[in-house]
């Protein structure tokens, strides 16, 4: 493929790692186009207007996701799309189960921009599971969690946003207002949701969604991620 005809997401909510991204990116390929989101709506737009994207960098704590929520939603529509998994959070348990979850490769954010760079040639040479100079050998993805991804991934934009906002605790009403939409909207996508993953309840639906969250390790929980 020629490199000019590549295009790449960069999905991070800080605006001064993304750039640093870009800058390594922009010398890599200097011809790829380069498109940014700050959230997990922003990365479904993205989706949505730029088909057949050939990498996706991916911050783990994307507001509006919870957990690897976001990276199995994008693998389920996106399958031919590599997704390299970016953060601070290297705990071997949060790497192996990035990897289980589908990431073709994990880069702590305080990598080398050498090693950044070897990482994102590698995964678009085809090569998957990349996880340079960190510990993987960790709890891996339960078989809870791999089904629950599953069902994540089968979601419409607009349903992973409501499922996002029940995890948060909103109510109907309350998703209904923020997404613009009726009540009787969110019931719907409600009883599709709880259909898709399997349960009858809101808590149901909360509980099965919560083996999909990463715990911070405690010298992490005030630290940028």
């Amino acid at each position: 493929m020629n490199r000019g005809e590549l295009s790449i997401l960069i999905a991070d909510d800080h605006p001064l790692f993304r750039a640093a991204l870009q800058q390594v990116i922009a010398q890599l390929y200097p011809q790829a186009n380069l498109y940014q989101a700050a959230n997990v709506a922003e990365l479904q737009q993205q989706v949505e207007q730029h088909k057949g994207m050939d990498l996706l960098l991916l911050d783990l704590h994307m507001p509006g996701a919870l957990g690897f929520s976001a990276l199995t939603w994008f693998i389920g529509h996106c399958a031919k799309t590599p997704a390299i998994m970016i953060s601070a959070n290297i705990h071997p348990d949060t790497v192996r189960r990035a990897i289980d979850h589908g990431a073709a490769g994990f880069l702590s954010k305080s990598a080398e921009v050498s090693q950044i760079a070897s990482c994102i040639e590698r995964v678009m040479a085809g090569e998957r599971g990349l996880h340079p100079g960190l510990d993987a050998t960790g709890n891996g993805a339960s078989l809870q969690s791999l089904d629950v991804a599953d069902a994540l991934s089968t979601l419409t934009p607009q349903q992973f946003r409501v499922v996002s906002m029940l995890v948060e605790g909103l109510l109907n009403k309350q998703i209904a207002y923020e997404l613009d939409v009726k009540e009787a909207t969110i019931k719907a996508h409600m009883t599709e949701i709880f259909r898709k993953l399997g349960v009858h309840s809101r808590t149901q639906a909360a509980l099965a969604l919560s083996c999909l969250s990463v715990e911070l390790p405690a010298d992490l929980a005030s630290a940028p991620l």
